[in-house]
């Protein structure tokens, strides 16, 4: 069993890090499993816990790999309590049985422990306030930026007391983001921003669209979605301006083909100029997991990008008890022809005024995310000029289409706050609609608000400033 067969995690703002993660029986029960096949296949490595006379002497090795192990597993200093218990694990196994059971029972059990599983904020408590300790700290820096453990010189300056400070945060920060574990765990942090993390797995009507798996358009997309966020973030040091803006991108010589794009140069780019593309937004990825199965998706790719792009509230039909009820199928009309019904209703006006706005200037591409020029039968244009009307000042106004939209995204003042917005909510695992959370949130847009502008636009500055903040190392007391 692998950790990809688990159940999978919950979502909080599109992040799976969050604070509302339970282990249900069920995964439980997936762990439980995963635990003992681990500790089966380690035991049966000689080198796990060698012991030279595991007859005689098994005792004093268990002893020795218990200690080692478990600082290792827990992020943190072992409680004699908890070395205690371990090995009464490994003799309740080893006693009547062979050195290698009991190791094995060892392994199985931490690994099967709250200490490996959870990520604690324990701390200090002083009044209603938490205070991280170090090695907490060093477990949330690690995790935070590179989705891994610890390493040996984080779990040294934890054990010397040093991440107490800001600067000594923020400088092993900026070590840790040039390993290349911050680079696959970043890549996907922005994958789940922009909800594009799942179009691998996505599908599309094969009589609509018979090309999305016969040219196995799906794992092209995310491959590009990879490659170009890295680029971006990693090799050009760039960032939101750059995500939403850049004419160029990272594809297959299929997938750019796909998009009507000269192929890839000799370093893997692929330029847009004179696609009709702009940023990642006019991606397949994007386009097509915001679309439906056979036809293009005006409401969810508004929606996308007002709550994700522009931390524009929208509120759920069901919150307003509301019962959707999608247009009319009608082979006659284009799909905005559809969806214009939403205006001529007072009760979906006052929301899909802002939503198709924003969602009808993607009408240039259809549900697979290809250029298009003309919709329904027989042939009519498409129209995918738009006048957004938004609470975002800056976003506000006419535009052509996605791509001259897509500009305007890049430069917007309030789409680099919501970027920020959106990074405290990955970084400190909370939903945004818990009243003391948004007050920790909005202090940290403070913090952002006084870094230099190329700063507030960098994906690693910002997380390198999160880490220096107060909101790091501090802890609300729950009633």
């Amino acid at each position: 069993m692998t950790a990809a067969t688990f159940t999978p995690d919950s979502t909080q703002t599109g992040f799976a890090v969050n604070d509302g993660q339970q282990v249900d029986p069920v995964l439980a029960g997936q762990i439980d499993t995963a635990a003992h096949e681990i500790a089966a296949g380690a035991v049966a490595l000689s080198s796990t816990a060698p012991c030279a006379d595991p007859t005689n002497g098994g005792e004093a090795c268990a002893k020795s790999f218990i200690a080692t192990l478990v600082p290792q597993a827990y992020r943190r200093p072992a409680a004699q309590t908890e070395l205690d218990g371990l090995l009464v694990v490994y003799h309740a196994a080893a006693d009547g049985g062979a050195y290698t059971d009991g190791i094995q029972a060892v392994i199985a059990a931490v690994l099967d422990s709250p200490g490996f599983i959870y990520v604690t904020e324990m701390g200090s408590a002083t009044g209603d306030t938490v205070n991280l300790t170090d090695f907490e700290i060093a477990s949330e820096l690690s995790y935070l930026l590179t989705g891994n453990p610890p390493d040996s010189v984080l779990n040294s300056a934890a054990q010397a007391g040093q991440l107490q400070s800001a600067a000594n945060r923020q400088s092993q920060a900026r070590r840790l983001l040039k390993t290349a574990n911050a680079q696959t765990q970043l890549t996907k942090v922005i994958e789940q921003w922009l909800g594009i993390d799942s179009v691998a797995q996505i599908s599309k009507d094969t009589t609509a669209y018979p090309d999305f798996a016969s040219l196995n358009l799906a794992p092209a997309m995310k491959a590009e979605a990879d490659a170009f966020i890295s680029e971006v973030v990693w090799n050009e040091g760039k960032g939101v301006a750059e995500l939403f803006g850049a004419n160029w991108t990272i594809a297959s010589a299929g997938l750019a083909s796909f998009y009507g794009a000269p192929p890839p140069d000799s370093t893997g780019r692929v330029s847009l100029v004179g696609t009709g593309r702009t940023g990642i937004l006019d991606q397949g990825a994007f386009l097509s997991v915001y679309a439906h199965a056979s036809e293009s998706g005006p409401v969810l790719r508004g929606v996308a990008i007002l709550r994700n792009v522009a931390c524009v509230t929208i509120a759920d039909p069901s919150s307003l008890n509301i019962v959707v009820v999608p247009p009319m199928p009608d082979p006659t009309k284009t799909t905005r022809q559809r969806y214009a019904v939403h205006a001529t209703d007072p009760v979906c006006a006052s929301c899909h005024t802002k939503i198709d706005s924003v969602g009808f200037a993607f009408e240039n591409f259809d549900g697979e995310g290809q250029l298009r020029t003309t919709d329904a039968i027989p042939a009519q244009p498409v129209d995918s000029t738009t006048t957004v009307a938004t609470s975002t000042a800056d976003l506000g106004g006419s535009y052509a289409d996605s791509a001259s939209l897509g500009t305007a995204i890049a430069n917007s003042t309030a789409v680099r706050q919501c970027f920020a917005r959106k990074m405290f909510q990955y970084a400190a695992a909370r939903n945004d609609s818990d009243t003391t959370v948004k007050a920790a949130e909005d202090a940290f847009v403070s913090i952002w608000n006084a870094l230099p502008q190329s700063s507030q636009n960098s994906l690693i500055e910002v997380l390198v400033a999160y880490a220096g903040s107060p909101a790091f190392i501090t802890r609300k007391v729950v009633p």
